[in-house]
């Protein structure tokens, strides 16, 4: 399994504050660890994709504690909500980040990260799927220094679903001999000789008109083989 290393920069005197909340400075602590954006798919009951949420966690890694914190923006009686207003959290993003995929905010797809340290209050555990997940408010956060870490090693610890900003696609039943190609073009060579009969991962936006995928492998790195290809947005139905 090929390991992903990132390196991120130095520190920052200036604390950003985000969400602010009231909390007592018993009430605030402090972690260390990345601080990671995501885009959580949405479709509807058709399984057509709908605007996503921009969503955010934290993943301690420091050698005493390795807890992961899914970030809310609000909580009442019944839960929390824990998506964000799209152009608050873009501009805490751009400022605080310092590596930022290009197609992040013209896609809404994918994710990014920053080492950096966070303060949090507001302490929700919640259940999902079977896991207990720990729900904070972030009060402030820092830029992070210089470091290295296996992104994969990190999300495998946060749960059922370390990977949330990842598109699962099936072919639509209308479809018929949908193949993946070499390029994204009708008239383009097939990657394979036989028509789809598996799922798909998506690996990236490439236009209006065409996703670049792969089809899907449990056993590999974030569940993608090493056929990958493109496929027309309109023969695609999201599967998750």
């Amino acid at each position: 399994m090929n390991k992903i290393i990132y390196y991120v920069n130095v520190f920052f005197p200036l604390i950003s504050v985000f969400f602010m909340v009231d909390a007592s400075a018993k009430d605030v602590i402090k972690a260390t660890g990345i601080l990671q954006a995501y885009w959580m798919p949405q479709s509807d009951e058709n399984g057509q994709p709908k605007s996503p949420y921009i969503m955010m966690r934290f993943f301690e890694t420091n050698e005493k504690h390795n807890k992961t914190f899914y970030l809310y923006e609000s909580k009442n009686s019944k839960g929390v909500k824990d998506y964000f207003e799209e152009n608050k959290a873009e501009n805490f993003i751009k400022e605080k980040f310092k590596n930022i995929p290009e197609d992040f905010f013209k896609f809404k797809e994918g994710h990014a990260e920053q080492y950096g340290i966070i303060t949090y209050s507001g302490v929700v555990i919640l259940s999902e799927c079977d896991n207990k997940q720990n729900f904070v408010k972030l009060n402030s956060f820092i830029s992070g220094s210089t470091t290295r870490y296996n992104l994969q090693k990190i999300e495998s610890r946060s749960g059922c679903d370390s990977q949330p900003y990842s598109v699962m696609y099936t072919i639509k039943s209308n479809r018929k001999d949908v193949f993946i190609k070499s390029r994204p073009s009708e008239q383009s060579e097939n990657i394979e000789s036989k028509p789809i009969d598996k799922p798909l991962v998506k690996v990236k936006t490439v236009n209006d008109e065409w996703e670049y995928v792969a089809l899907y492998d449990a056993t590999m790195p974030a569940d993608m083989s090493k056929i990958k290809g493109y496929i027309r947005t309109q023969d695609l139905e999201v599967a998750n």
